[in-house]
């Protein structure tokens, strides 16, 4: 806990002097103190994606990154030490009960980002990715190693410029350090309601953060790009709705630097690009001087997305194939798009292929609601909560915003029902209709200190005490939460949940590295570079007759997929 104490203090310190900066560039400088941050923080990102394109993220990386922060931090002083003096100022304003909450959750959130990571995710890919940012930047061709490294979300490119790899391997807590400070923002607003100075549904709202520690609690101890979309989406929603209005030009920026910001994350959240567009289209007499520069950010931002998928995967906006500028020796092959089109399926209609191809429109949709298990209870739930949330907009005081807010969500669910309506691409809609919902209906000061104080408790008992999961899953690797344990309170568990055990192997001019000791099939775990699982390999060289190669018998050249013939005589 205090060696990620320190860490965070490290980011905070990094992101106040890089937001400090953004602000000004962009004439935000008014902006809450988490806004500033959160700019800064993406402002750490590109900088870090443009210098991965040419170098490694690593010691070189980091020196050069401290003396950025050291300039920045000076150059914008009163700016800079404004942001600490409004983080004690707030604390200060808050009451006995809410300092009391805010400290005890903290505790949590240090205890679970010092705690095993839990989701499965970061043992397939996310150690990897990061792994090769710290070692070598973006790698030509990475993708035909193992698939998910076309993903390289924005996030784990963040992580990467805070994990110190140089130095250890137990740092790997930016969701962690985000989760944190939104709730702090949350806290703030909590404060007012509280004390009766503001009873705005934006404000309440944001009480959903604290109320759904349970959930987030299990993603913070591992660069979940599903984090930082969350938080980022609830604040872009608690702007429209706190603002709509009368949106500033100063608001507008912030939406469309945060919305861009969402989508470098996780490009799945495409639909965020709408937002600012929408709100550009509703207010656009106050706004079009504006146009020009979220023109360029935007632009920007998509340039970025697609030179690190060309270099990765051989494909600009992959995972589409269909588009291709530059044919290359690293492109994955064309045919893996059929592998693509029937994990889509396979994951959002819980049927196969053939099957899928021959139902209609309303044919699919039925078994998108009749799938068994949990996903089907919840595509019912969003089904039903898709039908009602229109009752309340005609009955709500804000009914532009969130008729806004639903329009981007059906937009959304649109999307993922022709590619693969997966409820986990939607629940940032989920919680953000439940909480409108809620708390349009139900605004008592003590309904919501009860519920803040159950939140909490929730949130920090899976930290002490061992559930088996297994109703909820059948994922062997998420059946049994991550303990704290004491040694913890000084060195964190390391980022990876298990101990691994690694076979040396080789296939043509590749050796890597295979975990025998897990058995799962996207598996990579934290091992030397390359690592990737022996089955995959030969998965892919049934299936397509390919196996991954090097380009030029080094790592940092890339890899390219050989087409082969005899699986043994490579």
């Amino acid at each position: 806990m205090i060696i990620v104490l320190l860490s965070f203090l490290y980011i905070f310190f990094s992101a106040s002097s890089w937001g400090v900066v953004t602000a000004k560039i962009f004439k935000v400088e008014k902006s809450h103190a988490i806004i500033k941050q959160l700019l800064g923080l993406f402002s750490i990102c590109m900088f870090t994606s443009i210098f991965a394109f040419f170098s490694r993220i690593n010691i070189e990386f980091h020196l050069f990154l401290l003396l950025l922060n050291i300039i920045f931090g000076v150059w914008q002083k009163h700016q800079f030490f404004s942001i600490f003096k409004h983080y004690h100022v707030a604390f200060k304003s808050f009451s006995k009960f809410l300092k009391v909450c805010f400290a005890l959750l903290s505790l949590f959130i240090l205890a679970q980002a010092a705690s095993a990571p839990f989701v499965i995710d970061n043992e397939s890919y996310y150690l990897q990715t990061i792994k090769w940012l710290n070692e070598y930047g973006f790698v030509k061709g990475l993708a035909n190693l193992h698939l998910f490294f076309a993903q390289n979300s924005g996030w784990h490119i963040l992580q990467s410029a805070f994990n110190f790899s140089f130095l250890h391997d137990r740092l790997n807590d930016i969701s962690a350090f985000l989760f944190l400070m939104v709730n702090f923002f949350a806290f703030e607003k909590i404060n007012l309601f509280l004390q009766k100075k503001s009873f705005h549904l934006a404000d309440i709202f944001l009480a959903i953060i604290p109320f759904g520690s349970i959930l987030f609690f299990q993603f913070i101890s591992a660069p979940s790009s599903d984090i930082p979309v969350f938080l980022i989406s609830f604040l872009l929603f608690y702007l429209l709705l706190k603002h709509w209005g009368n949106i500033s030009k100063e608001i507008f920026t912030i939406i469309y630097l945060l919305s861009f910001f969402t989508i470098y994350i996780k490009v799945s959240t495409i639909f965020m690009a709408f937002l600012p567009l929408g709100v550009l289209v509703f207010h656009f007499q106050q706004l079009k001087r504006s146009t020009p520069s979220m023109i360029i950010v935007g632009s920007f931002t998509l340039l970025l997305i697609m030179l690190k998928n060309q270099i990765l995967s051989g494909y600009p906006l992959f995972p589409i194939q269909e588009i291709n500028f530059i044919d290359s020796d690293y492109n994955l092959p064309e045919s893996y798009k059929f592998y693509f089109e029937r994990s889509f399926v396979k994951d959002g209609y819980d049927i196969g292929y053939r099957h899928f191809k021959n139902l209609s429109t309303v044919e699919k949709f039925l078994q998108w609601l009749s799938i068994k298990g949990l996903t089907g209870v919840v595509n019912k739930f969003i089904a039903v909560l898709m039908l009602c949330f229109p009752i309340l907009i005609l009955k709500s005081n804000y009914r532009k915003p969130l008729a806004f807010i639903y329009f981007l969500a059906v937009l959304q669910l649109c999307v993922l029902f022709f590619t693969s309506p997966q409820y986990r691409f939607f629940l940032v809609f989920v919680l953000a209709f439940m909480a409108i919902i809620f708390f349009s209906i139900f605004q008592h000061k003590k309904l919501l200190k009860t519920l803040l104080v159950f939140g909490i408790i929730f949130s920090g008992i899976p930290l002490f005490f061992s559930f088996q999961l297994a109703k909820f899953t059948n994922n062997q690797f998420t059946q049994n939460n991550s303990q704290f344990q004491f040694k913890n309170i000084l060195v964190p568990h390391k980022n990876s949940k298990y101990e691994y055990v690694y076979q040396k192997e080789k296939i043509g001019n590749l050796e890597y590295n295979n975990p025998v000791n897990q058995d799962f099939f996207w598996i990579t775990g934290d091992g030397e570079l390359p690592s990737i699982k022996k089955e995959q390999i030969e998965f892919f060289y049934k299936n397509f007759h390919t196996i991954p190669q090097l380009r030029t018998g080094k790592l940092k050249d890339g890899f390219y997929a050989k087409t082969v013939e005899n699986f043994e005589d490579e």
